[in-house]
């Protein structure tokens, strides 16, 4: 999947031990953007966090607000998991005062709620600056959970097409409306785009989406809730459903899709799914390029890279579990 940020050039090439290989698995991987000192920056997008915690006089929508109904404890635990993300998506540490502010809690309940997470090592607080960010206890729940879904054996997989490349490849995941960015291997050619794990974008304008999509059960339902014009991200983004679902059909012929340049100006992304036994995608596999470094002659070989390191992903992933939703 293609990036919020435009090619340039990078800092020199750091020892391989040291690439950015990062994971995120939304909730319990939030520990992998803790400390990481090559991130480019928040993302950018609306919805990585919700604001789950309600002012406290009032019932929200979302079921979360002070005199919300629903089994005992849903409340907590709601405004500890908008805690967690919240503190993901920082830059940095945050007071408690922001993170009151941020979440439209009271100074009290958002001290309770802190102290609770930190007590369980989910949240660390920094006593010089008085700032709280994830602790190592998210680390360990995000380790965890990569072995669960078997990516711990995808991250080779990653690594050795970006070997092969020298461009950056990621796997991404859908969430509802959105395709998320779950592991990224950089590459350290000097010109490349930077992003991070847990860049989402919209399914349509993205090659991992696109790839999603065409081997998804809910691809018509999906097509169908979409406006007649679609929002454009760059010039060339796809702007009807109609464009889309052809694009759709040819990915289910050709085995892999593309964006050109749909996501990000000047970027090309090749992607294969990760399908399960039924043929539904589980997550996309994507080699990013900048485009002076594509021209269509490259698209197919790459094309067929993707869908070949796809299918060795697919062979890790637990059946019964399920990275996108």
């Amino acid at each position: 999947m293609c990036g919020p940020s435009m090619p340039g050039t990078s800092p020199p090439e750091q020892p391989s031990h040291e690439r950015n290989c990062r994971v995120g698995v939304r909730g319990l991987m939030l520990a992998q953007r803790l400390g990481s000192a090559d991130r480019v920056g928040a993302i950018p997008q609306e919805g990585w966090y919700v604001r789950m915690a309600a002012r406290d006089t009032a019932p929200r929508e979302d079921g979360t607000g002070e005199n919300a109904a629903g089994p005992p404890g849903t409340q907590a635990i709601s405004r500890a998991l908008a805690v967690l993300k919240l503190l993901a998506e920082s830059e940095g540490e945050l007071p408690l005062s922001r993170i009151a502010a941020e979440l439209e809690l009271s100074s009290g309940t958002a001290n309770r709620v802190v102290r609770a997470l930190g007590a369980g090592g989910l949240v660390a607080h920094n006593l010089r600056t008085d700032g709280y960010y994830l602790g190592t206890g998210t680390v360990l729940l995000g380790q965890a959970a990569q072995r669960g879904f078997g990516l711990d054996h995808a991250l080779p997989i990653l690594e050795q097409v970006n070997t092969e490349t020298e461009e950056s490849v990621n796997l991404a995941v859908r969430e509802g409306r959105e395709s998320v960015v779950m592991l990224r291997v950089q590459s350290t050619l000097p010109l490349r785009f930077e992003q991070h794990t847990g860049a989402r974008f919209p399914l349509y304008t993205t090659a991992s989406g696109k790839a999603i999509l065409a081997h998804s059960p809910d691809a018509e339902d999906y097509l169908a809730s979409l406006p007649a014009r679609l929002p454009r991200l760059t010039e060339h983004t796809l702007d009807s459903p109609e464009r889309l679902a052809e694009q759709l059909q040819r990915i289910r012929r050709r085995g892999y899709s593309i964006d050109e340049e749909e996501n990000v100006a000047g970027v090309r992304c090749v992607g294969a799914p990760v399908l399960d036994s039924d043929g539904r995608a589980h997550a996309a596999l994507v080699i990013q390029v900048p485009t002076v470094r594509l021209p269509r002659t490259r698209l197919r070989d790459l094309g067929a890279r993707a869908v070949a390191a796809a299918k060795e992903i697919a062979k890790f992933v637990p059946v019964n579990r399920h990275l996108s939703r």
